[in-house]
């Protein structure tokens, strides 16, 4: 059976269709005596060598979610331990063998997958957790612990992951904190940098680094876990997570709401934040035509259940609350319903409170992304951040453009917002007709130019991975990307830990510059 990503052909092998990287003649080619080196440190069932993977097998490991990125990848190894790690990362840099982390394979930007041939040292069997202190809610777990099974396990001492995903029940704890991923609750959670106390990390050379605290004050010597978060698997493997987790609030309101106007949207947000300053957890903005997708492919909770609001509106937003006690919550909530309708910031409004009530709210919010997916060969996507009246200008000014282009109906299918306004942050999804490179870049020069203008980030939450490594320097200056490039040097000296991701060419990284410093004030 021919393998497929959303029901459409897998896309072209990375290699093929991406001029601007070529394959750094440093690294090895794989041989069989490399092989039989992994088969002595793992078993042979946890080295997976191309020709035993079925094709849809290889590719759940080699292509990405959006089916931009695929593969050659001739091995993907699955170490069970940190020493295992170690000892396959040591050979591999000694040998000069190229090497991508991976956790989950949820990246949104291309940066669990490999470009040519570098192997994979997947965490899927790194699943222990190591150590739960029931009277903090203090959490040390493998780095391929499950975020939704973490839950799991938490909610039975009354706490929960201070991070929340759509793709929580398959993302993997410590691809989560390699690319700070934020999620929906984030205005409740905080960034991973806070909450995460401690990692354990193998560098490039084999060298373990066991800082897994569960100290939530320690300010003795540089906090280098920090330059692992985020750092999207470019200096170290991590294998261990040391996570304060949260008491779980179990008077939980979600709000689905409908609104006139982005304007609106704001207003409302400001209007929560100033009366529930405690309790918001997540404020997430959909148009018109992301509910329509969803409600189109059929991917609501329940199937074929009309949207609960009755009329059709420009907006809505799905907010969530969450509190102690269930009946304050409940009068708090009422009364911001009714504010938010007699000030006229609000068109209709409903609140969910029962658990099939809550999945159903949020379930026109959480399958966007895999409603929009099923349209297209392959989507492309962006994830930015911008001053909140500016969030969905962006959206505005895509759909404008590409309409001037004639791109919408010929090249694309349509252009969709939606996300994390609580964050600043908006995600602009774009399914192609066609698997057509040109088209990705056409657009990507758009958008992240328009970004720049705006003195925004062109990746919030989702890393750089391959898709915005080209523009890196639209958002951050020579000199950042300097030092940037001084610490992977530090680090990862040959360079092995997951190749041509995050940083740009010279050539882009002048022009990028040049585009940055158009958003500057008095420029």
């Amino acid at each position: 059976m021919t393998a497929d990503k959303h029901g459409f052909s897998l896309t072209q092998l990375t290699s093929e269709k991406i001029e601007r990287v070529k394959r750094d003649p440093r690294f090895k080619k794989l041989t069989n005596e490399d092989i039989a080196f992994f088969k002595t440190v793992l078993p042979e069932t946890s080295v997976l060598e191309r020709d035993s993977l079925t094709e849809a097998e290889h590719a759940s490991y080699t292509c990405d979610w959006y089916n931009m990125y695929r593969a050659a990848t001739q091995v993907i190894l699955l170490p069970e331990t940190t020493e295992q790690v170690s000892k396959i990362l040591k050979y591999c840099n000694d040998q000069l063998i190229a090497v991508v982390p991976q956790s989950g394979n949820t990246s949104a930007s291309g940066g669990s997958v490999p470009v040519f041939d570098e192997i994979i040292i997947s965490t899927k069997k790194m699943a222990k957790i190591r150590k739960l202190d029931e009277l903090r809610g203090d959490l040390v777990c493998d780095a391929g612990c499950v975020l939704q099974e973490l839950d799991e396990t938490l909610s039975q001492a009354g706490f929960q992951v201070p991070l929340d995903l759509p793709a929580r029940h398959i993302c993997r704890i410590g691809g989560t904190v390699s690319t700070n991923a934020g999620g929906i609750r984030q205005m409740r959670f905080g960034n991973l940098h806070g909450s995460v106390m401690g990692l354990e990390v193998v560098l490039p050379d084999g060298t373990i680094i066991d800082n897994l605290t569960t100290m939530r004050k320690d300010n003795s010597g540089y906090h280098l876990k920090n330059l692992f978060i985020g750092s999207e698997g470019t200096l170290g493997l991590v294998t261990g997570v040391s996570i304060a987790t949260a008491q779980i609030r179990p008077a939980v309101n979600v709000f689905l709401i409908g609104l006139e106007s982005f304007d609106h949207v704001v207003q409302a947000y400001s209007l929560a934040r100033r009366e529930l300053p405690e309790t918001v957890a997540a404020f997430e903005v959909l148009d018109t035509s992301t509910v329509a997708i969803v409600k189109e492919q059929d991917f609501q909770i329940p199937k074929g259940s009309p949207f609960p609001l009755k009329e059709t509106y420009p907006f809505y937003v799905v907010m969530e609350t969450a509190g102690k006690d269930h009946e304050i919550e409940n009068l708090r909530a009422d009364r911001l319903l009714k504010l938010m309708l007699e000030k006229k910031i609000i068109l209709e409004g409903d609140v969910a409170r029962t658990p099939d009530e809550i999945e159903r709210f949020w379930s026109w919010r959480n399958n966007v992304p895999r409603a929009i997916v099923q349209t297209g060969p392959t989507s492309i996507h962006f994830d930015v951040s911008l001053e909140l009246p500016l969030l969905y200008k962006l959206v505005e000014d895509t759909r404008a453009w590409a309409t001037k282009e004639g791109m919408i109906g010929r090249d694309i299918g349509a252009v969709y917002g939606y996300g994390h306004v609580g964050d600043g942050n908006m995600h602009l999804t774009i399914p192609a007709l066609r698997d057509d490179e040109s088209v990705r870049i056409k657009i990507d020069d758009f958008v992240y130019e328009w970004v720049a203008e705006h003195r925004g980030s062109g990746s919030a939450e989702h890393g750089l991975g391959m898709m915005k490594a080209a523009y890196l320097s639209f958002s951050k200056s020579s000199t950042i990307i300097s030092q940037m490039r001084k610490v992977k040097n530090l680090f990862d000296p040959n360079g092995i830990m997951n190749p041509y991701k995050m940083f740009p060419t010279k050539e882009e990284e002048e022009q990028g510059e040049i585009v940055r410093k158009r958003g500057q004030v008095g420029c």
